[in-house]
Order: structure tokens, then C-alpha cells, then sequence
């Protein structure tokens, strides 16, 4: 009896257990595309919106005496900043020619770019550690030539900073505020950057393009060109028939930089 007694509560036992492992919920994280605490036949997994992430670019000049603090500050910061709920993807680049011929040649500069989730997480992340010692720690090292937070200039378009230039590969930035060009004419603008793209997109050596607007200030545009190498991006840039065809010349005599740029190799 006590062995019939013992059977029927282990079959009691394996039964309540099934119907728990059989038991699904859907996703309970409110920054994912498919959150629903009541979702029926879910296994629970998350999947994320990646077409309204943000991402953070910090253009920084290193001052005099401070490469090597520069350094380990970054690091230490870094580790801080991808610690955060949300944050991917973060990229560094090293910049071996300025647009900006005023620029002091002789102090490096360094382009930071971070991925998140969304312009919330931006906000928060950046309240919580802009306090923080490391973040001062690094920040003295430097001073800033560009700062801001970036979308896809054409919407629905997914963000991945992973694609972002690779190993061996240059990345050519060139940052533009609108409101500064005197009468600004946004369709204009457009007509001539798209045919400026057009030709560019012919060039041999010429990865990937991708144009991005800032979300904390709409008149401040970014234009980002992915090179094969430093000798592909020299070829195009002094290819006299590039520099002489009319679409290149319309757009540059128009809206050159006018916050200036940089054209980098990858650190990481």
C-alpha cells in the first residue's frame, strides 16, 4: 500500500511539473517590439526594434600631455557605458586626415560611436553616468569637436554598428549643420547630395554609404563613407575626373563640412 501510495504522488508530482515546463508567457520586457505579459503560445523570447535605436558619435580632440590618460580613461569608461541595460555595439576609429584646415594637426583625434536601444535609454544612461568619476576622469583628457546622438536619415532603416567599417577599412565622416548655410534650401540640398552619392557610388574602392540626421538637433546632418583602404580613399580623392564631374563640384561649392570631418582607420 505504502509503495501504491508512493506511485501515485510521483505520478502527481511529474504531472504538475509538465504543466509547468508547458507553461508559456510572453515577453516581459517593455522595450521589445513583441512585449505582452498576456501573449498565449509564446515562448517568452524578446525581439527588439532595431530601426529606432540612436546612435551616440563623440568627435574628441586629445589634449596635449594626455594621450596616455586618454587611453585608460576611455577604457575605463567604456567598460562602464557596455555594462549598461541596452547598450551595444559600441566603435572607436582614429582619425589621419581632417576636413577642417585649422584643425591642430599635431593632437590626436578619436571618433567614438555607441549604440542604443532608443533616444530613452540614450537620456537615461547619459544622466546616470555624465556624473559618474569615470566618465570625468575621461572627459578632462580631451575636448570635444563633435557631440551628438544620430538616426538614419531615411526612416525604418535598421542600425547596426557592427557594419560599421572593419579591420583594414576607412570610415570617412563629414558633419554638416544645415541652419548655417545662408539660405538654406532643404530640396536643393537634397537634389545635389543624392547626385553627389550617385557618382560617388560609381567609384572603385567605395564600400557603403549611410546618412544620418541628429535627434538632438535636426539642422546638424551626418555623412558617413566606407572606403576598402587608405589607398582607395586617396585614389578617389585625388582622381581628376571625380573632383571635375559636375555633381561633386555642385554639391562641395554649396555644403561643404562646415563642421568639419574626419577620415579614420578602425581601432575597434
Amino acid at each position: 500500500m505504502k509503495f501504491k501510495h508512493f506511485f501515485f504522488v510521483a505520478l502527481l508530482m511529474i504531472g504538475a511539473a509538465g504543466l509547468q515546463s508547458c507553461k508559456q508567457e510572453g515577453c516581459t520586457d517593455p522595450k521589445a517590439s513583441n512585449y505582452d505579459l498576456d501573449a498565449k503560445d509564446d515562448d517568452g523570447s524578446c525581439t527588439f526594434d532595431k530601426t529606432d535605436d540612436i546612435v551616440e558619435i563623440a568627435i574628441r580632440q586629445v589634449k596635449n600631455g594626455q594621450e596616455t590618460a586618454f587611453v585608460t580613461a576611455r577604457q575605463n569608461f567604456i567598460n562602464l557605458l557596455t555594462q549598461q541595460e541596452y547598450v551595444y555595439n559600441d566603435r572607436e576609429y582614429e582619425s589621419f586626415f581632417h576636413f577642417n584646415p585649422a584643425q591642430d594637426s599635431t593632437r590626436a583625434v578619436f571618433i567614438g560611436m555607441t549604440q542604443y536601444e532608443d533616444l530613452e535609454t540614450f537620456q537615461s544612461i547619459g544622466n546616470t553616468l555624465g556624473s559618474s568619476s569615470e566618465a570625468g576622469a575621461f572627459f578632462s583628457t580631451f575636448d570635444p569637436l563633435v557631440f551628438t546622438a544620430m538616426k538614419p536619415k531615411v526612416a525604418g532603416t535598421e542600425v547596426d554598428l557592427t557594419k560599421l567599417a572593419s579591420s583594414g577599412q576607412i570610415l570617412e565622416i563629414a558633419v554638416r549643420d544645415l541652419s548655417l548655410y545662408p539660405n538654406f534650401d532643404q530640396a536643393d540640398y537634397d537634389a545635389k547630395l543624392d547626385a553627389f552619392l550617385a557618382v560617388l557610388a560609381q567609384q572603385a574602392g567605395r564600400v557603403a554609404e549611410y546618412q544620418w540626421v541628429s535627434v538632438l538637433n535636426p539642422n546638424i546632418v551626418v555623412g558617413m563613407t566606407v572606403y576598402e583602404s587608405q589607398q582607395a580613399f586617396f585614389g578617389i580623392a585625388s582622381d581628376p575626373a571625380f573632383n571635375s564631374n559636375p555633381a561633386v563640384g555642385a554639391f562641395f561649392s554649396a555644403y561643404s563640412p562646415n563642421m568639419g570631418g574626419e577620415v579614420s582607420t578602425v581601432v575597434k
